[in-house]
C-alpha cells in the first residue's frame, strides 16, 4: 500500500500545483492585458502620438500639473496602492511621490517612452524621494512627477542624475521647482533598493556591486514591483516548476522501485 499512496500523493500534488499555476497565470494575463489597454487609451489622450521624447514627457507632466478632478478615496493594501489604474484615477495617490512616479512610468511606457524609476536615498539608507529618468536621445533626463517638473540648469538644459549629483548643480536646479525639499538630494541613488529585503538584501547588493558593476542600470527593476497584475504570473512559474519536478520524482521512484511501477501499471489498467 505504501508505494500506491506515495505515487498517488506525488501525482495529485503535481496536478493541484499545475492547475493552481494555470489559474494564477490566466488571472495575471487577463489583468495585465486589461490594465495595458486602459493605460494605452489613457496615454493616447495625453501624449502626442508622433511627438519627440521631450514633447511626450512635457505633455505627461502637463497632465500631472493640471490633472482634472479625480477620486479622493483612501486606498489601502499593497496591490491597490501600486495598481496603475487605481493611481491615475485617485487624486490622493497622484500627490505621493512613489505612486505619482509609478503613474508616470506606466503612462510613459504606454506612450512609447523609455523610462526607469530612480530612488533618492536618505543618509540612513531609506528612500527619501522617488523621481523618474526618461531617455531623451542618448541622455537619461530626470523628471519629478509629483512636482510635474523637469530638472534643468539656468539655460533650460535638462539634467541627468549624474549631473545632479553635484551639490551646486542640484541647488540651482531645485530653485526652479517650487516646493521641492533640499533634503531630496542625488548624493545616494538606486534603481532597486535591495536593502529593504530582510537579512540578505545588503549582502546581495554588495555581491552584485562587486561581481557585476552597473547591474543597477541594466534593467528597469521597478517595473514588476509596481505592477501587481504581473505578480500572479511570476507566482505561477515556480508552481509549474515544482509540478514538473514532482512528476519527474514519481517517474524516478518507479524506476528505483519495481513494485511501485507495477502499482502504477495496475492503476492505469483500472482507469
Amino acid at each position: 500500500m505504501f508505494p500506491r499512496k506515495k505515487l498517488r500523493l506525488l501525482r495529485n500534488t503535481s496536478i493541484v500545483l499545475f492547475l493552481l499555476g494555470v489559474l494564477l497565470l490566466a488571472d495575471g494575463v487577463v489583468k495585465t492585458y486589461s490594465s495595458r489597454r486602459y493605460l494605452k487609451g489613457f496615454a493616447d489622450a495625453i501624449v502626442p502620438l508622433d511627438g519627440s521624447a521631450e514633447e511626450k514627457t512635457r505633455a505627461l507632466l502637463g497632465w500631472f500639473r493640471h490633472t482634472p478632478s479625480r477620486s479622493d478615496a483612501i486606498v489601502r493594501g499593497a496591490s491597490d496602492l501600486r495598481d496603475p489604474v487605481n493611481i491615475v484615477q485617485n487624486e490622493r495617490l497622484l500627490k505621493i511621490c512613489g505612486s505619482a512616479s509609478n503613474a508616470f512610468l506606466n503612462l510613459a511606457d504606454a506612450g512609447g517612452l523609455t523610462t526607469r524609476r530612480l530612488l533618492l536615498l536618505a543618509p540612513s539608507g531609506g528612500t527619501a524621494h522617488v523621481v523618474v529618468e526618461v531617455k531623451w536621445d542618448d541622455r537619461w533626463v530626470v523628471v519629478d512627477p509629483q512636482h510635474a517638473a523637469v530638472f534643468t540648469d539656468a539655460t533650460g538644459r535638462p539634467l541627468t542624475g549624474d549631473e545632479l549629483h553635484d551639490p551646486a548643480v542640484f541647488q540651482d536646479a531645485i530653485s526652479r521647482i517650487p516646493g521641492y525639499s533640499p533634503s531630496y538630494t542625488f548624493t545616494h541613488t538606486a534603481h532597486l533598493h535591495l536593502r529593504r529585503l530582510l537579512f540578505l538584501g545588503a549582502l546581495l547588493e554588495r555581491m552584485l556591486n562587486r561581481f557585476s558593476p552597473g547591474w543597477d542600470n541594466a534593467l528597469d527593476w521597478g517595473y514588476v514591483p509596481e505592477n501587481p497584475s504581473l505578480w500572479p504570473i511570476l507566482l505561477s512559474l515556480p508552481l509549474f516548476l515544482v509540478a514538473v519536478l514532482l512528476r519527474f520524482a514519481g517517474r524516478a521512484y518507479m524506476h528505483r522501485r519495481p513494485e511501485a511501477k507495477a502499482v502504477a501499471l495496475h492503476e492505469i489498467a483500472r482507469a
